[in-house]
C-alpha cells in the first residue's frame, strides 16, 4: 500500500517459482525501481530492506551515492548506513547495482509484452547481499527462484 512515508507499492512473492521483491511507482517520483532476490530475506524483510534504502538514496546528501549507480558503480552499503538510527550490528554488506529491462530478474518482476515500449523510461536498480554472487545472473531467475 502506498503511503505518504512511502509513494510506492512493494511487490513480493512468497511461493516458488518466485519473481523478485520489487517496486511499482518509484518511476513516476522520479527514482529507479528497486528489487531484491525473493529468496535473500523472504518477502517481510526484502521489503524492509527496501524502504530501508529508498529512505537512505532520497536523501540529499547521499545523492552522489545515487548517481554513481546509475553511472554504472556497485555501491556497497552496510546495514548501520541504511539504518543508521538503530545501532544493530547487521552482518551483511548490501550491493546496489543498476541493470537493464533485458535482465531476467526485470523481466520477472515486470512482465511487459514489448520492454522497449513498455518500460521506457525505467531504471531498474538490482540490490543483492555481497558474495551472492548467483544472484548476479540471468539463469538464476529464468523460469522463477526456486529454492
Amino acid at each position: 500500500m502506498k503511503s505518504e512515508k512511502y509513494p510506492f507499492l512493494i511487490e513480493a512473492c512468497d511461493e516458488f517459482p518466485a519473481f523478485p521483491t520489487h517496486t511499482h511507482g518509484l518511476t513516476e517520483i522520479g527514482m529507479p525501481e528497486f528489487f531484491i532476490d525473493p529468496c535473500a530475506f523472504g518477502p517481510a524483510g526484502n521489503a524492509r530492506l527496501i524502504n530501508r534504502a529508498y529512505d537512505y538514496f532520497r536523501k540529499l546528501r547521499n545523492a552522489k551515492k545515487l548517481k554513481a549507480i546509475l553511472k554504472g558503480e556497485t555501491v556497497k552499503l552496510t546495514g548501520l548506513d541504511l539504518k543508521p538510527d538503530t545501532g544493530t550490528k547487521d552482518p551483511y554488506v548490501y550491493c546496489f547495482r543498476e541493470v537493464f529491462p533485458d535482465f531476467e530478474a526485470v523481466k520477472l518482476a515486470y512482465p511487459v509484452e514489448d520492454s522497449e515500449k513498455d518500460l521506457a523510461g525505467m531504471r531498474f536498480i538490482q540490490i543483492y547481499v555481497e558474495g551472492d554472487t548467483f544472484a548476479l545472473c540471468d539463469g538464476y531467475y529464468e523460469g522463477g527462484v526456486t529454492w
